[in-house]
């Protein structure tokens, strides 16, 4: 009987001391607990200092501390728990959001996010699935209130996305961080599409707004040609008036230059001017015969002398 305890204590003190040591990877983060209750953290050094700070806020008395690699415990006594420091990958489900314009689209949004307190993470028990809960009920309206707040053609302006979230992003993980440990990077557009049932929508409105363009640009062409037409009539009636003004001018100084000539041919001889003045009159009496004294001045005219 003695035999088989002492091989018991043998065996439980073999098992103490292969027990006794453990690591913690580069690439993992751990939570050591004494007797159920939380006595130390193994963080990336990085982190050290918002670890504390987060702590400390609550009110915890833990001991932090960045000593990777291997490390020693009580048996027995001490439970470690380790939990991944790399970067997750949070893939949302697609999602209709409208725009700040009241078009809607089609999008999918991923997140890069890292557990940086285990203590905060292992007081609500996460798992991996609990934390992707998390991203969908914190992170994911952040995009969705990013996409409300911006017109159609900004949410597709790359750069104006990113500005936008990334302002957003920065607000958010500190929010995460001292409320649950967990430290988000990276929030970004997966996908954004037009929802299909709206695409038929979308093509009908294209249309009518080309229409209405076209026929605005017609309205504007038809307008322009009339006012084009209208200066071509004016200016054809400024032409032809200043040509009629120009012959009138032209005609009336022609018709004084034959008066005055006219009036100088008479003062160098009255009598050429009876002469013609009779001559008229007699022309006028058309069909008319004239009976002609032999002692009308007329005659001494048609004779070449005056009597």
């Amino acid at each position: 009987m003695k035999k088989v305890i002492l091989w018991v204590f043998a065996a439980l003190l073999v098992l103490g001391l292969l027990t006794v040591p453990y690591i913690v990877s580069e690439d993992e983060v751990a939570l050591v607990k004494r007797w159920g209750m939380v006595q130390k953290v193994i963080v990336n050094t990085q982190d050290i200092d918002k670890v504390k700070d987060a702590l400390r806020e609550k009110g915890y008395d833990v001991v932090v501390t960045d000593q990777k690699g291997l490390n020693f415990r009580i048996p027995f006594a001490d439970d470690i728990t380790k939990y991944t420091a790399k970067y997750l990958t949070y893939i949302s489900v697609k999602e209709t959001v409208n725009t700040a314009d009241r078009k809607k689209i089609d999008i999918m949004m991923y997140s890069q996010y890292k557990i940086v307190n285990p203590v905060l993470v292992s007081m609500r028990n996460y798992s991996k699935g609990d934390l992707n809960k998390l991203m969908d009920d914190r992170v994911y309206p952040v995009v969705i209130q990013t996409a409300n707040t911006l017109r159609f053609d900004e949410f597709f302006d790359k750069a104006k996305t990113e500005t936008v979230l990334k302002t957003r992003t920065e607000a958010l993980s500190k929010e995460l961080l001292y409320d649950y440990g967990v430290e988000v990077a990276d929030i970004a557009m997966h996908r954004r599409n037009f929802p299909t049932a709206n695409i038929q929508s979308i093509q009908n409105k294209m249309i009518e707004e080309i229409k209405k363009d076209s026929e605005k640009l017609k309205a504007e062409g038809q307008s322009q040609y009339d006012k084009d037409v209208s200066e071509a009539e004016r200016q054809k009636k400024e032409v032809i008036a200043k040509a009629i003004e120009d012959a009138a001018n032209i005609k009336a100084a022609a018709d004084k230059e034959a008066i005055q000539i006219y009036e100088e041919s008479l003062r160098k001889d009255i009598e050429f001017y009876r002469f013609i003045q009779r001559t008229n009159t007699y022309k006028e009496m058309k069909d008319t015969t004239i009976f002609l004294d032999k002692d009308n001045d007329f005659m001494d005219y048609l004779n070449g002398y005056k009597r």
